[in-house]
């Protein structure tokens, strides 16, 4: 199909703080979709996950004699659509709502109909503010600065679930769709989605998962279900979470901040805290998990508290914390990875999260 074309003003809002006469158009370049600005200056973005690593960016002009910014474009169409007006909607609707750490939102636009529809996310270019992905391991601080980004975005939304806003009745289907907490009927939707994909990858993944990988996925499929509706039945102690929050792409650190900006908001939706918390210690190696886990998750829960969270107990903080590590297996027969099923069924053994398929929770 032909490149699209835009030769009018990018629209950009004007709480946003950018110039509405910015221009920009499309154009196929080196396999990838390429931006060009109207003096020809060209960068290779698509994926914003991959831009910072990869430099370049769409370089905006403005009319009024103002210098040249860069921006991260991030264009979406097909089944990519509902991802991208979820972030729209993050952008325009939520981030407001508490001092975020994600990108500045810079504009969006959305043209075209049907297979045509495309829609377009500028967003400030956190490479240029001095942000960069993690080069090795995280820190003790940056790793401490994770707990505290996130315990600011969930003690803000603590049972402030914003339905008139997220919907949560009608999520997008994606990989991330099992840590959903809230209503009752998406997560037996999802459960039932979960058994489904499980069929396909056990056909494609058995043989490179040992009888124990098996075993504990039977295990959790048969108690899964009940569990989380357990927990989730009063409403009790539940919050927006990011979903996809995790190191290997999502995270930004500056050499003078621990805390991250953070990126990929199409994700987010009511679900249990320590879920955001748990993915993202799932790719960060440590010579003794259970013992730096349990002494990060203590720090989060503490920081709640301060934060004004005070009815959520610890023992259903660990809970949370165990059975959305049994969640996360989830995600992995979704991405149909044999290898992140088996890092994860790891860590569920190391850190005794079985307990939480067989422990109601307990929410008070």
């Amino acid at each position: 199909m032909a490149p699209a074309r835009c030769g009018d003003a990018v629209s950009h809002r004007k709480n946003a703080g950018t110039a509405h006469d910015a221009r920009a158009v499309f154009r196929r370049g080196r396999g990838a979709r390429a931006w060009r600005d109207r003096r020809g200056s060209r960068g290779g973005r698509r994926d914003v996950s991959r831009e910072l690593r990869r430099g370049g960016a769409l370089r905006i002009g403005f009319s009024d004699g103002r210098e040249p910014l860069t921006a991260i474009g991030k264009s979406a169409t097909g089944t990519g659509l509902a991802a991208a007006r979820c972030e729209r909607q993050f952008y325009e609707q939520v981030a407001p709502l508490w001092d975020h750490p994600a990108p500045r939102l810079l504009g969006t636009w959305e043209y075209g109909h049907g297979d045509d529809a495309r829609l377009l996310l500028l967003t400030e270019d956190l490479g240029a503010a001095g942000y960069a992905l993690l080069q090795g391991s995280a820190s003790q601080a940056q790793l401490q600065g994770v707990v505290v980004t996130l315990v600011g975005l969930h003690a803000r939304f603590w049972e402030d679930l914003q339905p008139e806003i997220l919907a949560p009745n009608h999520p997008t289907a994606s990989v991330t769709r099992a840590a959903q907490a809230s209503p009752a009927d998406v997560i037996a939707e999802n459960a039932i989605a979960v058994r489904d994909q499980a069929t396909r990858f056990l056909e494609v993944a058995s043989v490179e998962l040992t009888l124990a990988e098996r075993a504990l996925l039977a295990e959790v499929l048969d108690a899964w279900e009940g569990q989380f509706q357990a927990r989730a039945a009063q409403g009790r102690s539940i919050t927006l979470i990011h979903g996809d929050f995790h190191l290997l792409g999502n995270l930004f650190f500056a050499a003078n901040d621990p805390r991250p900006r953070v990126i990929d908001w199409s994700e987010l939706k009511p679900g249990l805290g320590p879920h955001d918390l748990a993915y993202c210690l799932v790719a960060a190696p440590t010579n003794d998990r259970p013992a730096r886990d349990l002494a990060l998750l203590h720090y989060y829960w503490e920081q709640l508290r301060a934060a004004g969270v005070t009815d959520y107990g610890w023992d259903l903080c660990q809970w949370d914390y165990r059975f959305s590590l049994l969640t996360n297996l989830f995600q992995s027969v979704f991405q149909m990875s044999p290898m992140w099923f088996r890092r994860t069924s790891a860590l569920v053994t190391e850190l005794d999260c079985r307990a939480a398929l067989h422990i109601l929770p307990p929410v008070s």
